[in-house]
């Protein structure tokens, strides 16, 4: 180990050996050490068996109201469904025509995704050119895009997926609702809804 002594108003310096940076020798230990009486032991014994087995079927007559289970959305269709809002948002911003969702939907219900984007495109410039009207001397400033500030996505049943998107422009917030299903190896649009 090496010391600089002070030298006025400077702070010392030290060197110190680095430490060792090799795992503990351990393969000598007693297989004691390593399955200890914490680790958890299966009962392979048929009533042991039995009570882990899954409880049985209710009958089909009787009627039990179970809620819902909606679990997580898989990895195709949250891809699928960030696109789509991509788009939508690039609809509704002015930057891509309405009529470019209809590649991306059903084509029974294309007409619908299709009308309820150019809808909320209409509603987007309306309120940018209200926003831009002269008041007074100030010079108009430029109107904040809608941007989307939270999405929230479940996959009811394999092939499905439907999604809840919170959008925002400026001061208003508004409300995106859509379902997605997988078509022919790609998801499609059915529902699209702007509140």
């Amino acid at each position: 180990m090496v010391e600089v002594a002070p030298r006025g108003p400077r702070p010392s310096i030290s060197l110190r050996p680095a430490p060792p940076c090799e795992p503990p020798f351990d393969d000598e230990l007693e297989p004691a050490v390593w399955a200890s009486a914490h680790q958890l032991a299966l009962d392979w014994s048929p009533a042991g068996l039995a009570r882990l087995a899954p409880p049985p079927m209710p009958d089909e007559t009787a009627v039990v109201a179970r809620p819902a289970v909606v679990a997580g959305a898989s990895h195709d269709a949250k891809l699928a469904v960030h696109r789509f809002v991509r788009m939508c948002v690039e609809v509704l911003n002015g930057h891509r025509p309405p009529a470019q969702l209809r590649q991306l939907s059903v084509p029974v219900d294309a007409a619908k995704v299709v009308a309820q984007a150019a809808t909320g495109a209409r509603r987007v410039a309306d309120l940018r050119r209200a926003a831009a009207a002269p008041r007074g001397r100030r010079p108009p400033r430029r109107p904040p895009p809608v941007a989307v500030i939270q999405l929230r996505l479940c996959e009811p049943r394999p092939g499905a997926v439907e999604a809840a998107a919170a959008l925002v422009m400026g001061e208003r917030t508004w409300a995106m609702a859509l379902r997605l299903e997988l078509h022919h190896d790609a998801w499609s649009a059915t529902i699209l809804r702007l509140i």
